[in-house]
């Protein structure tokens, strides 16, 4: 089908072409008469050499013919598998009536021309010599030439004879017509001489295609083999290329699972839990708030999920409040639908407890030198330096034995391992589907690097110091989600339900122990002021405390991590 598309466009080619239009000819169809150009005889020696190159001479007698002469080679072969058989055309020589001139040649596409300009006469002999080199291609007894001498002519040809000077051959064939599907006039193996084709009457962007066939060590192949650059010669999935882009899938995840059970895995068992609890017993049967290894709200975020999230840090500034460094204030509603904004206070006289350092980091992150801002107002600088509060906490738990190195380094150095692979795997995908019919290397490759980015979030591993508090946790969160709280004395009820509220907001159960300072308010119906960490504006009542903490979260999150 290729072919009869090629014989078509020639054909088109040859009679859009056709600039050979004489003078002579529009004078006498002016004077009543007419002479059409044409190709009287069109006579050919081709001499095929042992390394497979074409000797060819051109005899052309042309009639009425003036103006520019061009003629056609097929020199692309379309096959099956993008696989094109290319002929190269060289040592082009012509003499127009026994003069030489010099020819136009160029190669377009599957075809190439050569162009004699300045034709004129009412007869006019061309000799034309050229070589061919790639046109004898490997075949399962021998080799096998194939030549197309004449190929979308824009004049009709009235008689073609093609000699061939050669060795031993095993057979010929020869077609010719629009689409080469019409065998030739004559195609014949000499007894003395080579083979010999004729044509008589080939009209215009007509194809006469020869071929030849030599036995084994007669004549050698020199065909010239080109790749078309197609998607699906790009990823090919032959053997080679498929089995090795698998071997490299299956190496990398191999690599990657090592990997993580080598750096990643957590040397802790995730199950265990040890006993611990937030209430103790003091002196005077008085309930403490003893939390275990003083773990702070924002610490066991951090070392549950190994980073940093939003809710680490509201739960520690509301930890602060109820620990008496920081006083929330609900600020008036100026109307019902009115935004609302809390003020954050410094306490002056706070408790002479010890921050830890994330925390200094953060009140000076929230305050500057001011002892009073609004949440509304927290703005860029806060953001700006909630890096150092960030870092503070994971430096934090590193220095507690929990990881051995910062969770967010490990997971920063493996994205960029991840990234460098992915870009590494997609500049290869890029150059080996242009180049080469490796594509799907690249594509393994590029896979390998997304596994990275994948595996890398769960690079930090928990050191061994952690399982201990890893298990008071577990006990800690049965105890938020589980805990009668009525058990807890009535005295004490408010302070200690606000001091369990942030790890609460952390592990969970955060809405029970809401209720729980909600069922404090003894007189429903009267104004509530509010907690000493937490107080309310004008007309406040307590069961409004869990819309109010639920719109203090999302405020202070916006407020913090809003870009």
């Amino acid at each position: 089908m290729r072919l009869r598309l090629l014989g078509l466009s020639l054909c088109a080619l040859g009679l859009l072409g056709l600039s050979t239009v004489p003078a002579s000819a529009a004078t006498a169809a002016g004077a009543g008469t007419t002479a059409d150009p044409v190709v009287t005889n069109y006579d050919s020696q081709v001499r095929v050499e042992r390394d497979g190159l074409l000797r060819v001479t051109e005899t052309w007698k042309l009639s009425n013919v003036n103006g520019t002469f061009t003629r056609f080679l097929v020199t692309r072969d379309h096959l099956p598998d993008d696989i094109d058989h290319v002929q190269q055309i060289g040592d082009v020589a012509v003499k127009v009536g026994g003069q030489d001139k010099q020819p136009t040649v160029k190669t377009d596409g599957d075809v190439t021309s050569m162009a004699i300009d300045s034709i004129s006469g009412t007869t006019t002999q061309l000799d034309i010599s050229y070589t061919v080199k790639g046109a004898v291609a490997k075949t399962l007894n021998g080799t096998e030439m194939q030549f197309s001498p004449l190929s979308g002519i824009n004049l009709a040809v009235q008689d073609a004879n093609i000699l061939y000077s050669t060795p031993r051959v095993s057979h010929v064939s020869c077609f010719a017509g629009p689409m080469d599907n019409t065998p030739c006039t004559l195609a014949q193996i000499g007894e003395t001489a080579g083979p010999t084709f004729e044509q008589q009457g080939l009209p215009p962007g007509n194809t006469m295609r020869m071929t030849i066939g030599f036995p084994d060590g007669e004549i050698a192949a020199n065909s010239i083999v080109e790749y078309r650059h197609t998607v699906k010669r790009a990823f090919s999935t032959d053997a080679a290329q498929l089995i090795t882009a698998l071997a490299v899938l299956l190496l990398g995840a191999i690599a990657l699972l090592v990997l993580y059970r080598l750096r990643g895995r957590d040397q802790v068992d995730p199950r265990r839990v040890v006993p611990a609890s937030l209430f103790s017993l003091g002196t005077d049967a008085k309930i403490d708030f003893t939390p275990p290894s003083d773990l702070r709200p924002g610490e066991v975020g951090t070392l549950i999920d190994e980073r940093i999230d939003p809710v680490d840090v509201t739960a520690t500034i509301i930890d602060l409040a109820v620990r008496g460094h920081i006083t929330i204030v609900e600020q008036d509603h100026s109307t019902e639908y009115a935004r609302p904004d809390w003020e954050l206070r410094r306490v002056s006289n706070a408790p002479s407890e010890e921050l830890q350092r994330y925390e200094n980091v953060l009140i000076r992150a929230i305050f500057g030198d001011s002892d009073s801002v609004l949440v509304s107002e927290l703005g860029k600088q806060v953001r700006a330096n909630l890096a150092q509060v960030q870092d503070a906490l994971y430096d934090g738990v590193v220095k507690r034995g929990w990881f051995n190195e910062r969770p967010d380094r490990t997971r920063s150095l493996w994205a960029t391992i991840g990234i460098a692979t992915t870009v590494v795997g997609v500049i290869a995908t890029v150059l080996l589907a242009l180049l080469s019919t490796w594509g799907l290397l690249g594509i393994a490759i590029t896979l390998v690097g997304v596994g990275l980015l994948v595996v890398g979030r769960y690079m930090p591993a928990k050191a061994p110091a952690a399982g201990r508090v890893l298990g008071q946790v577990a006990a800690i969160r049965g105890e938020l989600l589980e805990m009668d709280v009525s058990e807890l004395p009535i005295d004490q009820h408010a302070e200690l339900c606000s001091r369990a509220l942030p790890y609460a907001v952390v592990l969970g159960g955060s809405e029970r122990w809401i209720d729980a300072l909600v069922a404090t308010d003894s007189t429903p119906d009267e104004e509530d002021e509010g907690f000493t960490w937490y107080r309310g504006p004008r007309g406040w009542h307590l069961q409004y405390l869990p819309d109010s903490l639920r719109n203090l979260t999302t405020n202070l999150t916006g407020a913090l991590f809003a870009r």
